[in-house]
């Protein structure tokens, strides 16, 4: 199993890290380790050189982005040519704080360009709130590219609407399910899970946060990824298997993982 987004550097696993890992690698475990800050990304960077079953991304979360200096791209820069970092983010929108991405936008554009340098997808972080529709906001950015130059990406825990997932698919991102699945207030959610190309198709924990039932309430960990594969199989009415060796299929292109 592959979980494509995870934040086990987070101080909530600095009781048992070391423990998780390694019943993570012995049971064939897979994650991305995602940055949200500069210091966060550096400790990503940090355990995927230490251990054979983590992969990280570099970024700066959008309510983040206030304390970027200059400095910190130079240093961003240097983190993302690292050979075991797979993706630029999480970086985007989050409009449900703040209600505007005018700030927001001449930073994402220029990590979009961090990843068009560096060769590397982008995780997208996209948020709606205060009546802006984040998803519309990052569909326009993505349509301002070529076919050719766009960049390849991922959708982080999707919760836009069926046509938004289309969009992003046809504009060549990959669409990223985490617990909320499996929430019952799910929603659309559920049938947008069903209806898009498996091919199209990621699962992650976002971990420690979103853990999936049975655990809601509790701290979620890489391995309850497990979870969201079976749901996703529950909803589309296919083994298990399928769901996972498809979506670890598609994050080992994406991310082009090699191990």
């Amino acid at each position: 199993m592959i979980d494509s987004h995870a934040h086990i550097a987070s101080e909530q696993f600095d009781s048992d890290r070391d423990q998780l890992i390694s019943l993570g690698q012995a049971s064939g475990l897979i994650w991305i380790e995602v940055g949200t800050n500069l210091e966060e990304s550096k400790k990503a960077v940090a355990l995927a050189e230490k251990h054979l079953n983590i992969f990280a991304s570099v970024g700066v979360h959008p309510d983040d982005i206030i304390s970027l200096q200059e400095e910190d791209w130079v240093t961003l820069e240097q983190l993302a040519m690292h050979k075991k970092v797979c993706a630029i983010g999480e970086v985007g929108f989050d409009t449900y704080r703040t209600g505007s991405i005018l700030d927001q936008e001449p930073v994402l554009r220029r990590f979009i360009a961090l990843a068009q340098k560096t060769s590397k997808p982008t995780i997208f972080h996209v948020r709606s709130g205060n009546g802006v529709d984040a998803h519309k906001e990052l569909i326009r950015v993505l349509q301002d590219f070529s076919d050719a130059d766009r960049p390849k990406g991922v959708i982080h825990t999707f919760s836009g609407t069926m046509a938004q997932a289309q969009e992003y698919i046809a504009l060549g991102m990959m669409i990223s399910f985490s617990g909320v699945i499996t929430f019952k207030n799910a929603g659309d959610l559920r049938e947008i899970t069903k209806s898009i190309p498996l091919n199209s198709m990621l699962v992650e924990t976002d971990c420690p946060f979103l853990t999936p039932e049975p655990f809601r309430g509790k701290r979620n960990e890489p391995s309850y990824v497990k979870y969201v594969i079976q749901k996703i199989a529950d909803i589309r009415g296919v083994p298990f298997e399928e769901i996972e060796r498809s979506t670890e299929d598609n994050a080992k292109k994406i991310f082009a993982l090699d191990f």
